[in-house]
């Protein structure tokens, strides 16, 4: 046994007696007398994992790699690269990228991510080129493609973006661009409508059974203004969702109603918001009931944005219920709550619908709210950044056109309250702390079928839908919303009677 190894083996005893000072002096005497041992390093790696000292542990499987970097799998250098990434050492993340690149040249994936990683550190040219890496290898994958045109966009290329997204469409015949207006807006200003309409109309000859694809193509026709085109697909899409050849067996309900019974009708319910305080857990729960028949989409927008399009166009994306029958239908549309025209519109209908409301926490929610519009892209500050910002563009009466980025206003939750109390009896709400709805969603499912009056229908199990994982925020920035916010919690509790958050 060599004189290195002897040395090792004693650190590994000393390890083993619990005694770390030992080790480590054996560790670093094994490694001077040569110190070119790939396994002394791995060893000495393991110790310090053992002793919970990540930087150590790192700096150590970081020589034993570069010594020997066949011994590890494709995962291990992808896995310390991410470690070093999280430490902030990018010179170290980078050099873990390259090696794995190295050993595997033809793989995406490895190009992949670190297009994913320089994308998280706004490094949009550099991240186009490592996705373009990747799809030299692997030209029809869609999520790559995806985040290419997401950084061509950052850069102000609408034009490679477009093509990008063009190209995509056949890739993924499912994907639910209605939740993309930045994909509709740039095809509007880059005159290419008609070929997204194309694409879609291609596929759709091969993918007969997509719902998201009716509904993108009758999107893509309202855009151009075709509208009569537009409800047809809809339409198409509706008998697909309620059809059995739908595969995915979530809405197993049939539309098999005599004709004469069946009425077009507004929806029974809405759930308004907020954005961020789980509208959208409420909502996939609620589809679940077999006397809730979902339209189209979670979120149509027809209140806020879209209503121009006519009610026609609203009710083509609805089933149509048997008048007076068992059956509801709704929608979950988060900038209902505090679009300014939507109390108005509604009341001009001379609507019944009953009004569910999410709140949560508005400390929480502004932080979730900031860390979507990062993760879609559409955010470059730092949170305490944009937090001033929001602060110095809160003025009365400022256009709608700057809320959907101004993460304090939405939760200024009594000013928008009044509004709706202004057109709508207080009765037709239902207002639910969102803490509580996460804390016991079967508590408040109960007393949401109450408020609908519809039979209480338990779930085996509720799964959040669209949950986000960021940090909870620095104390000192959470300590400025919450001072921020007091007042109209404040105020909230006047206004309804009761306290929420203190």
């Amino acid at each position: 046994m060599d004189t290195h190894e002897i040395l090792r083996h004693l650190a590994n005893c000393h390890r083993q007696q619990g005694n770390p000072a030992g080790a480590i002096a054996y560790y670093q005497k094994s490694l001077k007398v040569q110190p070119s041992c790939a396994k002394t390093y791995r060893t000495f790696a393991q110790f310090w994992e053992q002793e919970k000292q990540e930087y150590q542990a790192l700096i150590c499987w970081t020589h034993a790699l570069r010594l020997d970097p066949h011994w590890a799998t494709l995962a291990e250098h992808l896995t310390l690269a991410k470690r070093w990434l999280r430490l902030g050492n990018l010179e170290q993340a980078q050099s873990c990228y390259h090696r794995a690149c190295t050993l595997n040249p033809q793989s995406a994936a490895i190009h992949r991510q670190w297009g994913d990683w320089l994308m998280s550190q706004q490094r949009w040219t550099e991240a186009i080129s490592a996705y373009q890496r990747s799809l030299d290898i692997d030209a029809e994958d869609f999520a790559t493609l995806h985040q290419q045109a997401a950084c061509f966009s950052r850069l102000g290329d609408r034009a490679a973006m477009v093509d990008i997204y063009l190209k995509s469409i056949p890739l993924n015949p499912d994907f639910a661009w209605y939740y993309y207006p930045l994909f509709w807006k740039s095809l509007k200003q880059e005159n290419k409508v008609l070929a997204a309409i194309y694409q879609f109309q291609k596929t759709l000859k091969h993918t007969q059974n997509s719902l998201n694809l009716y509904i993108n193509l009758g999107d893509a026709l309202s855009l151009q203004n075709k509208k009569n085109e537009a409800i047809l697909y809809y339409r198409q899409g509706i008998d697909l969702m309620y059809s059995e050849s739908l595969t995915d067996g979530h809405f197993n309900q049939t539309l098999d109603f005599d004709a004469k019974d069946v009425v077009q009708t507004a929806p029974n319910f809405i759930i308004l918001g907020a954005q961020k305080a789980g509208t959208s857990s409420l909502y996939a729960y609620l589809t679940e009931h077999p006397q809730i028949l979902p339209p189209l989409r979670k979120e149509l927008e027809f209140w806020s944005w879209k209503f121009y399009h006519g009610l026609d166009w609203y009710f083509a994306q609805f089933p149509k219920l048997p008048a007076g029958g068992p059956y509801q239908t709704g929608e979950a549309c988060p900038n209902y709550f505090d679009f300014p025209d939507t109390p108005k519109r509604l009341a001009s209908q001379g609507s019944q619908i009953k009004f569910i409301i999410l709140l949560r926490n508005p400390v929480d929610r502004a932080i979730s709210h900031y860390h979507h519009w990062r993760k879609i892209h559409q955010e470059e500050d730092s949170l305490e950044l944009a937090l001033q910002k929001n602060v110095q563009h809160l003025k009365p009466n400022s256009s709608y056109d700057s809320v959907p980025k101004n993460y304090l206003e939405r939760g200024l939750y009594a000013d928008h309250l009044r509004r709706w109390f202004s057109y709508f009896p207080r009765e037709q709400f239902l207002i639910v702390q969102s803490e509580e709805f996460y804390g016991n969603p079967d508590q408040t499912l109960r007393q949401v079928y109450q408020f609908l009056g519809l039979p209480h229908h338990p779930l085996k199990a509720y799964p959040p839908y669209n949950q986000g994982h960021y940090p909870p925020g620095e104390a000192k920035t959470r300590e400025f919303l919450a001072e921020f916010y007091a007042p109209y919690n404040r105020d909230l509790a006047a206004l309804l009677g009761q306290k929420f958050w203190s």
